[in-house]
């Protein structure tokens, strides 16, 4: 899932096609920060400890080939986990905003 895939799931799930695009922008870049969070997480718990430290180390180089590489290498599953994890974030925020409209 590249980011425009993303973008567009979220515009879509979250009902905000509406909106000015500026708007949109704006609560897709919250949100997504918030997936790539709980991604990031996710996958950490994931990984032996000896695969960690190489991890912290490939995130922190911003190679992004690299750092799909090694996830590739050690996340078999990378496509499905960040597609649960995008569902549950949507899920949790679509949980909040109901309940902060219905007070």
């Amino acid at each position: 899932m590249n980011n425009k895939e993303l973008h567009n799931i979220l515009i879509k799930e979250l009902g905000i096609q509406n909106l000015p695009e500026e708007a949109q922008n704006e609560i897709v870049s919250k949100l997504g920060e918030i997936i790539l969070k709980s991604i990031t997480v996710t996958i950490f718990e994931q990984l032996p400890p000896e695969g960690r430290a190489e991890f912290e180390s490939i995130t922190q180089s911003g190679d992004n080939d690299l750092i799909q590489e090694f996830l590739g290498r050690t996340i078999p599953d990378l496509p499905d986990l960040m597609e649960a994890e995008v569902k549950k974030v949507l899920l949790a925020f679509k949980t909040a905003e109901m309940k902060r409209v219905n007070g």
